[in-house]
């Protein structure tokens, strides 16, 4: 019954935030650079203070979210006529809720079409799922989640990344572990969500990302500089 409840109020939590994103984004006065989007990990992101950039940065994060969600409500985490970047992190609650990878995939794969469908410009920065830590203190909040399945999910990310001209695969994964190959004590707040020193350890990978030529771009220099060569 506890279970039922906390889910029926998550629903309404994501669905409140669903509609403030729709209606911000058609009052917005700036139109966006980068747009961050995906779970709670992203919501929780202090991306303003964090990252070092003069480009216009948007968080349209949802707690709770899995890929499915995502996919079915992509209109309110997505606006702006000039969008350079979307940085995606999602499917550590697809894990959570046992969700099987084939559906977990075949959903992402959907939202980088329904992107590139309606921002053809934009590069999709697809980022790595995060260790958990796995000790017995955090296992109401981890639950099923073990880094076995998070490294597996990320390869098949990988794959699907690689078969994408716009997609770039940024591995962010061991660079959040301790000695033992779980998430760092002083990066979680619970062995799932990150603590301010964990979002200063993400700023810091993704910071060179926020300018990162697409591999569209970069092939496109390729062939210019070997033309005027």
């Amino acid at each position: 019954m506890a279970v039922q409840l906390l889910e029926e109020w998550l629903l309404k939590e994501q669905a409140k935030l669903q509609q403030n994103y729709r209606e911000l984004n058609q009052v917005s006065v700036k139109e966006p650079d980068i747009i961050f989007i995906g779970d709670s990990i992203v919501e929780y992101y202090p991306l303003y203070e964090l990252l070092q950039t003069d480009k216009r940065l948007v968080n349209r994060g949802i707690r709770g979210y899995k890929t499915d969600l995502l996919l079915d409500n992509l209109d309110a985490h997505l606006f702006g006529q000039a969008l350079d970047k979307v940085f995606i992190l999602i499917g550590t609650n697809d894990i959570g809720k046992e969700m099987p990878q084939t559906e977990t995939l075949a959903n992402l794969e959907a939202i980088i079409q329904e992107i590139s469908r309606d921002y053809p410009l934009a590069q999709i920065q697809l980022l790595s799922v995060l260790p958990v830590n796995e000790a017995p203190a955090y296992k109401s909040t981890v639950y099923v989640r073990s880094n076995e399945k998070i490294q597996a999910l990320n390869q098949a990310y990988r794959q699907l990344a690689s078969a994408y001209m716009n997609v770039q695969f940024i591995d962010l994964y061991d660079a959040f572990l301790d000695e033992e190959g779980q998430l760092r004590p002083d990066y979680t707040t619970d062995g799932l969500h990150l603590t301010i020193a964990g979002y200063v350890a993400l700023s810091k990978a993704l910071q060179g990302y926020l300018y990162f030529l697409s591999k569209n771009t970069a092939l496109f220099c390729q062939n210019r500089a070997f033309l005027f060569s």
